[in-house]
């Protein structure tokens, strides 16, 4: 559920763009828990327009690789949640300290696994019957490779960036 309505953010961003008021005072009069969040509306409406403030929705789900690349460009560049949720276009975000926890607490495959049941339908007469079929042994091993693959990847992306900057302190010492 949405807390502030799209028509009431950006008529709130409207009325800090006027000059007026601050974000801190907009805060208070409207009940809004930081006038950092106003701050955020404000970035967000000049980077996207109105249509920054519609709402999504929920069941949309970003993929593994999507969601590696947000990490990666938010440590890349040192930036703060807000400001990547920004470049990225994501509405909260909460969304991307969501994915930091995961990736911290269960790994790199928490990144790559769906929400919720899967929703495909089958015709199955065993699927009818709540009898589960298992992966074979094949199958077990191509989803282990494609893990370790991407992990491993990962991995040298973020040595990489570790190493990134002492190689631009050595080159500022030369």
């Amino acid at each position: 559920m949405v807390k502030f309505s799209s028509e009431f953010r950006e008529n709130v961003v409207l009325e800090f763009l006027k000059g007026k008021e601050s974000s801190r005072s907009l805060a208070k009069k409207y009940g809004i828990g930081s006038h950092r969040t106003i701050l955020n509306w404000v970035n967000q409406f000049k980077e996207y327009g109105g249509v920054s403030f519609d709402i999504r929705s929920p069941k949309y789900d970003y993929d593994g690789n999507f969601k590696l690349e947000v990490l990666e460009w938010k440590k890349r560049n040192r930036a703060s949640l807000p400001e990547t949720a920004l470049h990225f276009d994501i509405s909260t975000s909460s969304t991307i300290w969501s994915w930091e926890r995961k990736l911290e607490e269960k790994g790199i495959e928490a990144l790559f696994m769906r929400r919720g049941k899967a929703k495909h339908m089958t015709t199955s007469p065993d699927h009818r019957q709540g009898k589960k079929e298992e992966p074979s042994e094949l199958e077990k091993l191509k989803r282990e490779n494609r893990l370790l693959k991407i992990e491993n990847e990962y991995l040298k992306k973020l040595k990489a960036l570790m190493h990134e900057p002492d190689d631009i302190d050595k080159s500022k010492r030369k």
